[in-house]
């Protein structure tokens, strides 16, 4: 299931960091932890695991200002209006559609790193129409996608859209959460076909880079790509990557897409 958090902005603080899904992040888990819930706890704690990789299999957006200003020397975004908002998708039962719109109600977030932080009030949340998932889809990032490959030195690779192995990397990690859903925590192995996709993206496509953890000795530079896509594969492949995230990283902001 997906959301729209609507927010106020309040006080006087008015910047943010460019770089402000690790702290967004942050505050949903404070909000989901909070909550004396079997569910909050399970999501919060462990998440679904497969292999030893464990999935939150939630992912959100970027924030939408209805005004702002972006200072790319400082790195910062002044928010120069009052209302903001940003989407958060649920792959779990829609039974829990009232819960989760109860976690967030009436929450105060203070967002921002060390040096500036802006004070919101969730003003409103209001439940997204599901898609109607079919074999080819058309989608548009709302946060950058991330895939990341191992290298034989022990580091990563962050992989464009066009290089050779994006698309089987996206399509084996879709596959993964489906079985971390499904509560399968087996590893895919090569008889386990995973199904063939055709993906292509459409239009330019743009490198982000984002830190993580700014300000901290275990800050992490990271790349994702945001650009627009089709993508042909099974339907309940599609209702994986758009509700819990296409890609790596997806709760700490991103693979976050809408349909075209």
């Amino acid at each position: 299931m997906r959301f729209k958090i609507n927010l106020n902005r309040s006080g006087s603080g008015k910047f943010l960091p460019i770089n402000y899904q690790y702290e967004l992040s942050s505050l949903i888990y404070k909000i989901i932890n909070q909550a004396d819930t079997d569910f909050a706890q399970y999501l919060h704690n462990n998440g679904y695991t497969v292999a030893g990789k464990t999935f939150r299999l939630f992912n959100f957006s970027r924030l939408s200002f209805d005004q702002y200003k972006v200072y790319g020397n400082e790195k910062r975004i002044e928010h120069q209006g009052q209302m903001a908002s940003f989407h958060i998708s649920f792959l779990v039962d829609r039974a829990a559609e009232e819960f989760i719109k109860g976690l967030f109600m009436n929450q105060e977030l203070q967002l921002g790193d060390k040096i500036t932080q802006i004070h919101y009030e969730v003003s409103g949340i209001e439940s997204c129409e599901r898609p109607i998932f079919q074999e080819k889809m058309r989608y548009r990032c709302l946060s950058p996608i991330l895939i990341k490959q191992k290298r034989a030195d022990g580091g990563e690779d962050y992989l464009q859209p066009k290089e050779e192995n994006y698309a089987e990397i996206l399509a084996y990690n879709l596959c993964s959460k489906a079985q971390a859903f499904a509560l399968n925590t087996d590893e895919l192995t090569p008889d386990q076909k995973v199904p063939q996709i055709d993906f292509q993206p459409k239009g330019k496509v743009y490198k982000n880079g984002v830190l993580i953890k700014r300000h901290t000795s275990a800050a992490t530079h990271v790349i994702g790509y945001m650009y627009e896509f089709e993508l042909t594969a099974p339907p309940e492949l599609h209702e994986i990557g758009y509700y819990a995230g296409f890609g790596h990283l997806n709760s700490q902001g991103f693979g976050c897409v809408e349909v075209k």
